[in-house]
């Protein structure tokens, strides 16, 4: 028969598993959301400079559809710009923080089994709980709530972003071939 002691062990090696799984399960939104994050930056400056070149050495007299690709170019900052700005991490951690009955981390002086719960709860708050099933699309001005918004927001700003390089492509195509 199990001892006191002994349940109390179980119960903080359980509290201990579940942090620990919900701060692998937050490092993996986070790296994920950096993997996305990080194709936000270079494409609208590639797509800028294809269409310097094909301005400057091309022979086409199209320039409708040049300044059409510089326009194209120019939306594709703005989008890359918004929806690289949503919070980081440490600013949802802070937000949730002041949010939260406390401004600071749960006392050192808490007992284990209390400071793990206090904060296993933040951690699920900062990650958003409780997990989503499926993937959501943003609008660039939605706020950001918590890591898995941030990582459907940014996501999204990814696909917007590529499709508007394909879109420049395409207008570069037309501008060199007529």
């Amino acid at each position: 028969m199990a001892t006191a002691h002994q349940l109390h062990d179980d119960e903080l090696e359980t509290l201990k598993a579940v942090y620990d799984r919900v701060c692998k399960e937050r490092d993996r939104l986070r790296d994920a959301r950096g993997h996305f994050a990080r194709g936000l930056g270079p494409a609208p400056a590639s797509a800028g400079i294809a269409t310097a070149l094909v301005a400057a050495i091309g022979d086409s007299n199209n320039t409708l559809a040049l300044a059409f690709a510089v326009v194209l170019v120019g939306i594709m900052i703005l989008v890359s710009t918004v929806y690289d700005g949503k919070p980081a991490y440490r600013h949802l951690y802070a937000r949730h923080l002041s949010q939260a009955r406390t401004t600071v981390l749960p006392p050192d002086s808490l007992p284990p089994k209390e400071w793990y719960r206090e904060m296993i709860a933040l951690e699920r708050d900062i990650y958003g709980w409780p997990p989503r099933q499926k993937n959501h699309y943003f609008l660039p001005g939605k706020r950001v709530n918590d890591l898995q918004e941030g990582l459907d927001s940014e996501r999204t700003g990814r696909v917007v972003v590529a499709a508007l390089w394909v879109a420049v492509v395409l207008v570069l195509v037309i501008a060199a071939t007529s």
